[in-house]
């Protein structure tokens, strides 16, 4: 519960900041997922993306997801954008931002492991067809530190496709996968939501 309530203020610091920074557009978008492959996991995840001037954007991303009685993992990101290419069909970002991972063992010692770091980000929003969006991101630490002495590698990615039912709302489809070092790892999560945008 308190990550639920930690992932709302978060995305609500960042729509209150576009608000009052007069900002250009806001996406968001959440999702049930659910794991298939070896990692049978369950959960959710919401992102939010804001032009706060042009060219410029604060981004956000959460996931919680549970692995059966074994453990749950949230995976924090806050960072920037720039739009280094903007055509009719299709935008393109680079940016960055910072991580945070946390591992809970549903175990005896319910010891948790931690992780953070600062991560580099591409992405690209494709339109493929009336009323379809296409967002996929790719992010990457290459020192994320884990447990306080760790140095592994980071690597997040994620594709949304969504369909506008109605203005600025859309039903969207999600594949997300994360990976910290050899041991920490999401498998492949699919699942739908719905988006919106102004």
């Amino acid at each position: 519960m308190k990550r639920l309530v930690c992932m709302l203020a978060v995305l609500a610091v960042v729509f209150g900041a576009s608000l009052a920074a007069g900002a250009v557009s806001v996406e968001g978008d959440a999702s049930y997922l659910m794991g298939f492959g070896d990692n049978k996991g369950q959960g959710f995840a919401a992102h939010a993306k804001v032009e706060l001037m042009a060219e410029v954007f604060a981004d956000a991303g959460f996931s919680y997801v549970t692995f059966g009685e074994e453990r749950t993992e949230t995976l924090l990101t806050l960072g920037g954008l720039y739009r280094v290419a903007s055509e009719e069909d299709l935008q393109i970002f680079i940016g960055g931002g910072y991580a945070m991972l946390t591992l809970t063992e549903k175990g005896d010692n319910g010891d948790d492991e931690k992780g953070n770091g600062i991560f580099g980000k591409f992405g690209f929003t494709l339109i493929p067809g009336p009323k379809m969006t296409l967002v996929a991101d790719v992010g990457y630490a290459p020192r994320f530190k884990l447990n306080a002495d760790d140095r592994v590698s980071l690597i997040t990615a994620r594709a949304t496709l969504s369909y506008e039912v109605m203005e600025n709302i859309a039903v969207q489809g999600t594949v997300k996968h994360y990976r910290a070092g050899k041991d920490i790892q999401s498998g492949v999560l699919i699942g739908g939501g719905v988006a919106i945008s102004f």
